[in-house]
């Protein structure tokens, strides 16, 4: 049996770039959820709404991509 290593390394590479960029949108939105709740603590309403709607959008993405990659491992889907 041989091992193709160039493969391997390649799924290796991306496998940890794409859960690199769904711990990034998720811990932007959780920084978004962070600036609007401090931005209600103070009573300021200014950008709060967009720092809500841009957690919602971040969190709905990340949601996203992990139901595709599901999609992609289940061939009962496909």
């Amino acid at each position: 049996m041989m091992i193709d290593w160039a493969s391997l390394a390649q799924v290796t590479v991306v496998t940890i770039l794409g859960a690199a960029v769904v711990v990034v949108i998720v811990s932007l939105a959780a920084r978004l959820l962070d600036v609007a709740h401090a931005r209600r603590r103070q009573s300021r309403s200014r950008g709060l709404m967009a720092a809500e709607l841009g957690a919602g959008a971040c969190f709905l993405l990340a949601g996203a991509i992990t139901l595709y990659g599901i999609w992609l491992i289940i061939p009962y889907f496909h």
